[in-house]
């Protein structure tokens, strides 16, 4: 290990840091109040908070800043309103524009540690404002509208036990693909060329598929960009599943979407009016989980 880099990790002991997951889709959140954000931004350090095998252990990391109306010495939680700063970074060092599972855990976590009002919260992201709520214990966010949807992919053949493929920008770039057997799906085989198809770039995708179940919801597995690999839920990807389905027909909201750790996404939406382009615009929210695994202090990564 270069010097340097062992000494960038060094500077981290004592850091505090809270492990969260939304759904399994997990996240080690900061806040900037104690974190010294120049350094947990550099992605030789991500990557080595983010390592299951020598570091914490997570999908990506969170940094949270106070609003402006916020001073870190400020302790009361009620009077408390400014938008908190959301920077989310995939566990590879890249930057998320917008991650949804993270937002609802950063909903939790921004009311607990007094950075917003009890009632709601207010959360500046790279792909914009995200207002927030806690109904009944659990964390909802209203997502920007969306606005470039794509009911068909021509460009990318469907392949056995795939009948339809379509795309949605929530904030980062999704491809969801319905299939009648989500079980063989080959999630890291077939989704890293699709996240990598020249179609889609230079911003590449996530990769969903999707499969109607028994009792009206919809299992779905995701390919996650940045993390290279299958995450156990994916809260954009679940906004995306929910628009191209109800665009092909297959339902209407609320859509309850099934994680692969099996816990339970709730995506509802209207439709807005037409942009200049004909395209349906939707005002997405999405509900899930957001909850605390546990808290600590790094002592020693890498």
């Amino acid at each position: 290990m270069r010097d340097d880099h062992r000494s960038s990790l060094d500077a981290l002991v004592g850091v505090p840091f809270t492990k969260m997951t939304g759904s399994g889709n997990d996240f080690v959140v900061f806040d900037a109040r104690d974190t010294p954000l120049d350094l947990v931004t550099r992605p030789e350090v991500i990557e080595a908070i983010c390592s299951r095998n020598n570091g914490i252990g997570a999908d990506g990391i969170v940094l949270l800043e106070p609003g402006a109306d916020l001073s870190p010495e400020s302790t009361v939680p009620e009077k408390h309103g400014g938008e908190i700063r959301l920077r989310y970074f995939n566990r590879d060092g890249t930057l998320g524009e917008l991650c949804g599972n993270a937002t609802l855990c950063s909903t939790n976590f921004a009311i607990a540690a007094g950075l917003a009002h009890r009632s709601h919260v207010s959360l500046r992201t790279d792909a914009g404002l995200v207002t927030a709520r806690v109904v009944d214990g659990t964390p909802e966010i209203d997502v920007a509208p969306v606005d470039r949807v794509r009911v068909e992919l021509p460009d990318i053949p469907l392949i056995g036990g795939e009948w339809r493929m379509g795309f949605a920008l929530v904030g980062v770039p999704h491809v969801v693909i319905l299939t009648d057997d989500l079980s063989s799906a080959d999630v890291a085989g077939r989704g890293r060329p699709i996240r990598q198809h020249a179609s889609l770039l230079p911003s590449g995708a996530n990769v969903n598929w999707v499969e109607p179940l028994a009792d009206g919801r919809w299992a779905y597995r995701t390919y996650e960009r940045g993390v290279e690999g299958e995450t156990l839920a994916c809260g954009t990807g679940a906004i995306a599943a929910a628009i191209l389905l109800t665009e092909w027909g297959l339902t209407k909201a609320p859509v309850r979407l099934v994680t692969r750790s099996t816990r339970e996404l709730k995506v509802s939406f209207r439709p807005l009016e037409a942009t200049a382009s004909s395209d349906r615009r939707w005002w997405p929210s999405l509900r899930g989980e957001g909850r605390v695994v546990f808290r600590g202090r790094i002592e020693r990564l890498g």
